[in-house]
């Protein structure tokens, strides 16, 4: 019980100002140092891999000025062309080695093109202040707006910047900067009412469709319980997205099935694994992603008029856990970790186990920016000293996806018996 009564003093602080600076300048510290270690521990550690702007954005920016040619992006030949700038020589198509093929849909071009159209060089920078931009915002959309301030929406747009994955994501120039900020709008617009906006919103994001299934189906299970009131979303974002398709049709005939063989390629040549697989070692890996999307299903038609942010949420961790794991993807995760500090009463007052859960999940979030912080101090302190044990942030990232899933697998669960208790009660009155 004392510890159930720490927590929820901590709760009740971090609704005073007192908190506010202090979190600030620790934010901006560990912005710094995060920085430090992605441009100079990291990079030295991982030699010729790491993480460059030509790996990043190259592939995107060739593809999309192919697109606006009239040209097929999928062929060989521009494959070629990109692996010449990348790696300074052609991939076997049998080689492990990242191909670094255009590996969008045609409409994705209809987001990238104002940075295609401009000088390599300076799509560099544009892309940059584009991801910039898009992932403060969506600190803002995931909000709602409502119950952030500025100094708090300022502090965790910068504690997000500060995480490793994010600064992969930047180095990258990676577009999944800019697809979760679509997500987020779609997001942010289903719930204020503006249904046509986030159809819209949510048919772009689909330009990386295995990012944005995870807040499209909660929001589609959202939409359908409120047929009458929520249908206009689902028209728009059905009749956006058959524009798309056909305006990508129009742009590079047959380019679906040239598309679908280049995602083929990809799944071979990326050589990530899903967390998933690690999880079960690789057993009965079918069964269990089964159970985990039939889990997706479930939370998301009993949370879905409750608490939106919390099916998305769960959804996005969940389909994190499914696809092959990179890196930069975990920027996706930024809704999850809001939710955690918005709901923090509703946490503490579920019990001990869920507070112990979340609590391992804030350890390993918050162990990759004290880890950043420490070996940047210590590689100051004696250059070179930080690569000794420069894979501790990356070990933390890994972990915390895995943790998360636990904590709000185990909250939903906890809801359900819940509710169960509650129609119990009313049907045999005590």
């Amino acid at each position: 019980m004392a510890g159930h009564a720490q927590i929820d003093y901590t709760v009740l602080a971090l609704r005073t100002k007192s908190y506010r600076l202090p979190l600030l300048a620790g934010a901006v510290l560990c912005l710094v140092s995060g920085w430090y270690f992605g441009r100079v521990i990291a990079s030295s550690a991982l030699g010729p891999n790491a993480p460059t702007v030509q790996q990043g954005l190259l592939p995107e920016w060739i593809g999309c000025r192919q697109i606006l040619h009239g040209q097929n992006p999928y062929r060989l030949e521009v494959t070629r062309e990109i692996e010449m700038a990348i790696y300074g020589e052609t991939v076997a198509p049998d080689s492990p080695a990242n191909q670094h093929r255009f590996a969008y849909p045609v409409f994705f071009s209809l987001l990238f093109f104002p940075i295609a159209m401009l000088p390599f060089d300076a799509a560099q920078s544009a892309m940059l202040l584009a991801g910039i931009a898009a992932t403060a915002m969506s600190v803002v959309w995931w909000a709602e707006g409502k119950w952030l301030g500025k100094l708090d929406a300022a502090s965790f747009a910068i504690l997000a910047f500060a995480a490793y994955p994010a600064v992969v994501a930047l180095q990258l120039r990676q577009p999944t900067l800019i697809i979760a900020a679509l997500l987020s709008l779609a997001f942010f617009c289903a719930r204020s009412g503006r249904l046509v906006a986030a159809g819209i919103a949510a048919a772009l994001a689909a330009s990386k469709p295995q990012l944005a299934i995870a807040v499209l189906l909660p929001l589609l299970i959202w939409a359908f319980s409120s047929w009458r009131i929520r249908k206009t979303f689902v028209f728009s974002l059905a009749a956006s997205g058959f524009g798309l398709l056909l305006i990508s049709e129009l742009a590079v005939p047959g380019w679906v099935l040239p598309w679908l063989g280049t995602i083929r390629a990809y799944s071979h040549y990326a050589g990530a694994k899903p967390l998933l697989e690690d999880l079960t070692r690789g057993h009965f890996l079918m069964p269990a992603a089964v159970l985990v999307i039939l889990a997706v299903v479930w939370v998301s038609f009993t949370f879905s008029d409750t608490d939106l942010l919390f099916a998305i949420s769960f959804s996005i961790v969940s389909f994190h856990l499914l696809f092959p794991f990179q890196l930069y993807n975990e920027v996706m995760l930024l809704p999850a970790a809001l939710w955690a500090v918005k709901n923090a009463n509703r946490i503490c007052e579920r019990g001990e186990l869920h507070v112990l859960l979340f609590s391992c999940a804030w350890i390993a979030l918050a162990a990759g920016w004290i880890s950043t912080l420490a070996l940047s101090l210590w590689d100051i302190a004696s250059p070179g000293a930080g690569l000794r044990l420069w894979q501790l942030p990356l070990v933390t990232a890994w972990l915390y996806p895995m943790l998360l899933f636990a904590a709000l697998a185990t909250f939903a669960a906890s809801s359900l018996l819940e509710q169960q208790r509650a129609r119990l009660r009313r049907i045999i009155p005590a």
